[in-house]
């Protein structure tokens, strides 16, 4: 087993971006739910609805 701290594990993803010449976030895909099971679709749809009217705003933009 490879122990490590998240200061050299944050050091070597900033390397490896630079390698592969990657900045921010823009180059992580987006989830768009095709594979989503069923379960998941039901589970983040019971979210949406109980986050309806609150104040605060879901931290995902989902597709069902």
């Amino acid at each position: 087993m490879t122990s490590t701290t998240l200061k050299a594990q944050n050091q070597w993803l900033a390397k490896r971006k630079l390698e592969l010449d990657l900045s921010g976030t823009g180059y992580v895909p987006s989830n768009d739910g095709q594979r989503r099971s069923p379960s998941k679709r039901a589970l983040l749809a019971k979210l949406r609805k109980a986050a309806q009217g609150s104040p605060v705003a879901l931290k995902f933009k989902a597709k069902f």
